[in-house]
């Protein structure tokens, strides 16, 4: 059974509920309410974006300054945008390191990596300081080669280029048995571990951060639209029913910044699903999976997987919507077809599953950017920072741009803002009605190589040549 074909799938429709992860982290606390912002109020500084880029923010100016007056804007509640629907994985990029090195110079390629790295053990040592049950988990990450063809987050030249830059033990290379004892799946040929990464319930993580920061008295507004800046010193942040006049203003939206002007042709927004099984801790044991250690397979669309704390399996990937500019209408949370596939996945890695329920499905929109790293840009008079394009890997990304954005606003020059990520765009994503279909060409292109290669036939020219177009422009991006 191949991970695309159409095969029956016992799970609900995607669209119908929040993800699994919010669900659960509301069910256990719920937290005190924020209600709307209804009124003109005044404050040091004025967060857009109530994810982990805007919470993480705010926790880092608080801690820097803790007589700032933040005030935080939410659209919908805190972590109901990406921040609640993402796999949980807190990673490093020691798998694109040579990406990185090319975008940035090989030096600071490596210290932002590194940052990253260094990222997944404090944020952490964070949560348990602060009392966080997150689910927080640092016990790696399998990079799997599922098949002859696959290279990813397993490949064999990124575990040799780690090992060139003196970093071997970022990324030690596994054999097939190696792979299959951190789960027993047929599929798995060898690949990597990634020992500096972690899973967390990414909701529980980001509802944990909501209620630190209002104990340290910031200002949450929930169910809060802004419907626009006026660019001025100070600035003025203006909502449905009221605005917040500030020094300073964060810009951390996330894909929503797609239907901002300034930002529209800043990325491309691509939509990821995922799907969770019933508590199945019995067949876990069956399949060998003991550890907390994720999982990530090498096709170009990858599958990524993780183990929750109540027995579950959730798994996202193998396949991508693409959103049209800043419109996130019902394609972008209730496209069954594609969460299938991330459903289909989980029985194509591990057949021993045939028969579970899958009883969770979710999606939402990515800001991918061409260099798929994040970029930071200041807009006009030199108060409105904006912190965007995490492209996916926001967990960690997002704590180390909290760091860059904090020293932004308080106007200091450091570690964080000499860091190379620290920059605007590399480029600017086509503009609309173009960017969608070249956007589709690529990711469709990318799904049809897998299927050939996965039914043991040549991916064909065609398809490798629009499938490898983003990275091959975005290798062109560097120096």
């Amino acid at each position: 059974m191949s991970g695309g074909h159409s095969v029956a799938v016992d799970m609900p429709d995607p669209g119908s509920a929040r993800s699994f992860w919010l669900q659960e982290a509301l069910a256990v606390d719920p937290g005190v309410s924020c209600p709307p912002l209804e009124s003109a109020i005044s404050a040091d500084v004025c967060i857009v974006g109530g994810g982990f880029a805007g919470l993480w923010t705010a926790v880092e100016l608080t801690e820097r300054d803790p007589g700032l007056r933040v005030v935080l804007l939410e659209q919908d509640i805190c972590g109901g945008g990406a921040s609640g629907r993402n796999g949980g994985f807190v990673s490093p990029s020691w798998w694109d390191l040579e990406g990185l090195c090319r975008l940035f110079g090989h030096d600071e390629g490596i210290r932002y990596a590194t940052a990253l790295a260094d990222a997944v053990m404090q944020i952490g040592s964070w949560l348990q300081t602060h009392h966080v049950d997150a689910w927080y988990h640092h016990e790696g990450v399998l990079g799997a080669r599922a098949g002859s063809w696959q290279g990813g987050v397993g490949a064999s030249d990124a575990a040799t280029f780690c090992a060139k830059a003196g970093l071997a033990d970022r990324m030690r290379p596994l054999t097939a048995p190696e792979a299959r004892a951190v789960a027993d799946s047929p599929r798995f040929l060898g690949g990597a571990f990634l020992k500096d990464s972690a899973t967390v319930q990414p909701a529980r993580m980001a509802r944990g951060l909501r209620r630190v920061l209002l104990e340290r008295g910031v200002h949450i507004f929930e169910r809060t639209p802004v419907t626009g800046i006026q660019h001025t010193d100070p600035a003025v942040v203006t909502t449905s029913h009221g605005r917040v006049r500030a020094p300073q203003v964060v810009l951390t939206t996330g894909a929503w910044a797609a239907a901002w002007p300034g930002f529209r042709r800043s990325f491309g927004v691509i939509v990821d699903y995922m799907v969770a099984t019933e508590p199945i801790p019995d067949r876990l044991e069956e399949i060998g999976w003991s550890s907390n250690a994720g999982i990530a397979d090498g096709r170009d669309l990858l599958f990524y997987l993780r183990k929750t704390d109540d027995g579950r399996i959730a798994i996202g990937g193998g396949a991508s919507g693409v959103a049209f500019g800043g419109r996130f209408g019902r394609s972008v949370t209730h496209d069954r077809r594609v969460a299938e596939v991330a459903a289909r996945g989980l029985l194509w890695l591990f057949p021993q599953l045939e028969g579970v329920r899958f009883t969770h499905a979710w999606g939402g929109p990515i800001d991918q950017t061409a260099s798929f790293v994040p970029f930071y840009r200041t807009l006009d008079p030199g108060n409105v920072h904006a912190g965007l394009g995490f492209s996916g890997h926001g967990l960690s990304q997002t704590f180390v741009g909290s760091k860059i954005l904090a020293s932004k606003v308080l106007g200091v020059q450091d570690e964080w803002t000499s860091l190379g990520v620290n920059r605007p765009e590399f480029a600017k994503a086509p503009p609309e009605p173009l960017r969608w279909p070249l956007v589709k060409m690529a990711t469709t292109a990318l799904r049809a190589g897998d299927a050939r290669e996965e039914e043991g036939r040549s991916r064909g020219t065609v398809l490798d040549l629009i499938g490898s177009a983003p990275i091959r422009f975005r290798d062109r991006l560097g120096g």
